[in-house]
């Protein structure tokens, strides 16, 4: 059987810039995709590096995902924001694409909060399944897409290095992002930058909330992922250590590049086995 090498990233919001560092080091490595799954921010970088950009290319991406940028006015109850400023962003960066017109195939996760179900999308419009899958609850809106309304895939995999499996993969490098400093950790981060969404999340900052927020979340996809490792595991499993950089921190860029491409550098041995041809 030919090799068939897929990346799997993971969700983790800010944390994501992890990811960059990861195919950053995987570039210099020559290491590249024929398959390409993810959740969340993992799906959002994902289908971009699908689309065509490269690790420089996704950082420059990366830059404009602050939050306070971003930041527009609900349009209903349902969420603190409404997603049409990164919609507009995602479309000055790829277009209108469609699962069909990228380089690499891809497939993203998302949860169906009418049925409590997994989805898997990969086909259709791009955008709407980035949407969908980065839907981060109460932040973000769900998406209705194909009848179906669509909230972030970490909720039920946020790794999905099964649906890679399924759809083909020999072997799968997967990226978790949930290896962090414990609760109540403090360390020094570079501040958010100035702009009136920043100054609305100093209040739940200074008591800590977010913190809680950042416990939650990795309490249920670490739970998601464990479930499904009981049943198969990636050939190889990334967990850059992401220290105190939480799911809305995405002005620690450099940090989590630098998380991301040391997180490589450990298991390079092991990458350069998996390309000689040699079981990983």
């Amino acid at each position: 059987m030919d090799k068939k090498i897929a990346f799997a990233l993971g969700g983790g919001g800010g944390r994501g810039a992890a990811h960059i560092g990861v195919l950053a080091a995987f570039e210099r490595l020559g290491l590249q995709p024929d398959l390409i799954t993810g959740t969340s921010i993992g799906g959002m970088l994902g289908a971009l590096y699908a689309a065509g950009l490269d690790a420089s290319g996704l950082q420059e991406f990366f830059r404009q995902l602050q939050v306070d940028r971003l930041y527009a006015l609900p349009g209903n109850s349902f969420s603190l924001a409404n997603n049409n400023k990164l919609e507009k962003l995602l479309e000055q960066t790829i277009g209108r694409l469609h699962f069909a017109d990228l380089e690499i195939p891809l497939a993203v996760t998302a949860t169906d909060i009418r049925r409590h179900k997994l989805v898997v999308l990969d086909d259709g419009d791009l955008i709407s399944a980035v949407l969908a899958t980065t839907a981060l609850p109460i932040v973000l809106p769900p998406v209705e897409r194909n009848g179906l309304v669509l909230i972030d895939g970490g909720l039920l995999n946020n790794v999905p290095f099964d649906v890679a499996y399924a759809r083909g993969a020999t072997h799968v490098l997967a990226v978790d992002l949930t290896n962090a400093a414990p609760y109540g950790a403090t360390g020094e981060a570079a501040p958010p930058p100035p702009g009136r969404f920043a100054r609305i999340l100093k209040v739940p900052q200074l008591f800590g909330t977010w913190q809680v927020l950042n416990a939650v979340m990795d309490i249920i996809t670490e739970q998601s992922l464990q479930t499904r490792l009981a049943l198969t595991q990636p050939d190889v499993l990334i967990q850059p250590f992401v220290d105190t950089i939480g799911v809305l921190d995405f002005h620690r860029l450099e940090e989590g590049v630098a998380a991301g491409e040391t997180a490589v550098q450990e298991i390079e041995a092991q990458l350069q086995t998996l390309l000689q041809g040699e079981p990983a």
